[in-house]
């Protein structure tokens, strides 16, 4: 079971919401083998700059916090990002709770107290989940781009991307028709080694010159946005 649940998580990135600074130690230590990188929050006012300044996989948070709770920061998240995975910590709750974290699209609801085999099958369950609902995009103008291989087609054609490519695809395509921070692409595509302001800017067009350059859009002074409309 833990080799599927590995194979799963490998690569993601994982964002931990919870104000219980114990439990939020206890879930750290349970996942931080499974994963590339979990980010911690204790609040959801954390958890939301957090996650519009990296890019995140998978969201597990506790419902009710002081400042903002585990409810208003997936309801922020969702207008960011219609398909991030969300998984909700509760001791418990009302009903109408429980009927708007469905209403916000979470793949699960664990009830406190829970051991570390159901938060890792949960968030198996997530990650395989929206690898199914999002698996392959239409990017327009024939091209298609299957998120789990990371294979570009266009019709027949398989076009050739570069690891560098692909994330900066992957991470433009989760934060689709909203701006990407220069910085943010930076950390991501290039992790510590980093990248100056004309890299990224020769970057991408070559990256517009292997699909078409209306796709990737330039927010003046901001970063770049994926633009299917």
């Amino acid at each position: 079971m833990y080799n599927k649940i590995t194979k799963l998580l490998e690569n993601k990135n994982i964002l931990i919401v919870e104000d219980e600074i114990d439990l939020q130690d206890i879930i750290v230590e349970s996942i931080k083998d499974y994963a590339n990188c979990v980010f911690r929050a204790n609040n959801g006012l954390e958890g939301l700059e957090i996650f519009k300044s990296n890019s995140i996989d998978l969201i597990i948070s506790d419902i009710h916090m002081a400042k903002m709770n585990g409810l208003k920061m997936s309801n922020e998240i969702r207008t960011i990002d219609p398909y991030v995975p969300l998984i909700f910590l509760t001791a418990h709750d009302t009903d109408e709770n429980m009927l708007d974290a469905i209403e916000l699209k979470s793949k699960s609801i664990l009830i406190k107290p829970f051991d570390k085999k159901q938060l890792l099958i949960s968030m198996g369950l997530a990650i395989s989940s929206f690898n199914e609902d999002k698996k392959i995009l239409n990017l327009n103008n024939s091209f298609i781009y299957n998120i789990e291989t990371k294979e570009l087609k266009q019709k027949d054609k398989y076009i050739s991307l570069t690891r560098k490519e692909q994330k900066l695809l992957d991470l433009l395509i989760k934060h689709q028709e909203h701006a990407v921070p220069f910085s943010l692409i930076e950390s991501y595509v290039w992790n510590e080694n980093g990248a100056t302001p004309d890299a990224i800017r020769m970057f991408i067009n070559k990256l517009r010159k292997k699909i078409y350059p209306e796709l990737i859009e330039n927010i003046q002074g901001i970063g770049y946005k994926l633009t299917l409309k």
